[in-house]
């Protein structure tokens, strides 16, 4: 993943290690920027930066690396004047975060590590040969090149020091005893016999070898861990108005891929004039037959938003939407705004992946006014509850509505009330919102995240 540290003017060669490295708009800005950097020796010369990308990623990252290469049109959303002011005020609150230390020392038994006599290793080589094959972005041609990659190798020795170190080090912070159970000889042997059952006779270890050793012995654990709390900056609440909410935009080749564009004539009169011609470009293309996501709001008044146009990044956005501009439901809601990914309107929040705090920001989908009632929603696929996402979304969920209580205890001029909603819930969602009984309406994927 990209650090700090990519902060130089001469990367040229860019190795993703994972798919989530490169795998949204913002992350391939940063590769390619900093990429593309260009020393002063080589000022006046076109940068070429090569991004080794894994084939099965390509196909899936394609569209995204077009749209950030501008190779695509784009189509624009953002605030206009409509004869109906849809635009209105929400509150909001700054937030610090405060880091707090605890201490943890695990007391496992050590008779409990590695009991059957050896590391499951992978088989390894100093010298892998690669194939990859290249392709040009603009003209799509590809070429294959051969060559071999030499992996850094630890003697067997080295190695077992660095883990007996690291135990010592431990044991005189914890006053426990694993340095004398596991001595360097011990670890050494323990490391032969692991090469061994892979039929290894080098006497070396590779890097993901040593790694695996290193997590064998799980007893080495951080002395420390710091939790961060986030609290607000001050108790006085100020205003932001969606009339200042930046441009957003959306490539037209995404409209293939789950995107989806909503308008209503009056996104045909109002706004810049490329908007527009380009907006009339796609009602040709669908009436042509193609297979883009364009949807058209009939009637206006059912439309009751300050943008132009509204863009949706996925099929449930897509979906609450198309709940918003019935007319069933439309006639119950003042205005309603789609709050752009970045920017506007975030909340702050922390968590735990794993053993490591994590701190993070989100800007929910959608604010849906009422009378001086606002609806807070975020939108979440149905499946969002599980694995290490789950846990995430549970402080998400947690923050946020402290946030919001917060809102509604320090003013009186509106009421707040946040939702989690997923498709299995939205026709739930919307009866409750057509007879009034959305304050205390909790969706399905809300339950499962409080379990």
């Amino acid at each position: 993943m990209l650090s700090e540290g990519w902060d130089v003017k001469n990367v040229f060669q860019i190795v993703p290690h994972e798919e989530r490295a490169f795998n949204s708009k913002l992350l391939i800005a940063q590769v390619l920027g900093r990429g593309l950097r260009v020393p002063e020796v080589y000022k006046g010369t076109q940068p070429i930066v090569t991004v080794f990308n894994h084939d099965k990623w390509s196909k899936g990252i394609k569209h995204l690396v077009d749209e950030v290469l501008e190779i695509e049109k784009r189509i624009h959303s953002y605030p206009v004047k409509k004869k109906e002011n849809y635009n209105f005020d929400l509150y909001q609150i700054d937030y610090e975060k405060v880091l707090e230390e605890t201490k943890e020392y695990p007391m496992e038994d050590k008779f409990e590590l590695l009991k059957k006599g050896y590391i499951t290793y992978s088989s390894q080589d100093e010298v892998i040969p690669e194939e990859t094959e290249y392709e040009t972005v603009i003209t799509g041609i590809r070429e294959k090149e051969k060559y071999s990659i030499y992996q850094r190798m630890y003697p067997v020795k080295e190695v077992a020091t660095d883990i007996f170190n690291r135990l010592y080090v431990f044991d005189m912070d914890a006053g426990t005893d694993y340095s004398e159970e596991w001595t360097k000889e011990k670890i050494s042997k323990f490391i032969c016999q692991s090469l061994k059952e892979v039929n290894d006779k080098t006497g070396m270890v590779s890097e993901e070898n040593r790694q695996k050793t290193l997590r064998a012995f799980g007893v080495i654990k951080r002395k420390s861990s710091t939790f961060p709390r986030i609290i607000p900056k001050s108790k006085e609440p100020y205003k932001i108005n969606t009339s200042n909410i930046k441009k957003n935009s959306l490539g037209l080749a995404s409209l293939r891929h789950d995107s989806t564009v909503f308008f209503d004539e009056s996104s045909l009169t109002l706004g810049e004039s490329e908007d527009i011609k380009i907006l009339k470009e796609l009602i040709e293309m669908k009436e042509d037959g193609e297979l883009i996501d364009l949807v058209k709001v009939e009637n206006r008044y059912n439309f009751k938003t300050p943008l132009n146009a509204t863009l949706s990044a996925s099929k449930p956005e897509r979906k609450f939407i198309q709940g918003l501009v019935k007319e069933e439901n439309a006639k119950h809601i003042d205005a309603w705004i789609k709050s752009p990914d970045v920017g506007f309107y975030k909340i702050d929040y922390s968590w735990r992946k794993g053993e490591h705090p994590k701190q993070g920001q989100f800007n929910p989908d959608f604010f849906v006014k009422i009378n001086d009632e606002i609806l807070v929603v975020e939108i979440k696929d149905d499946k969002v509850c599980e694995g290490n996402t789950g846990e995430e979304n549970k402080k998400k969920l947690y923050y946020s509505r402290d946030h919001f209580n917060k809102l509604n205890e320090i003013q009186k001029e509106q009421r707040y009330y946040f939702k989690f909603l997923s498709p299995m819930s939205y026709d739930l969602f919307f009866k409750a919102l057509r007879e009034g009984n959305y304050r205390d309406f909790r969706s399905e994927i809300e339950a499962r995240l409080e379990m």
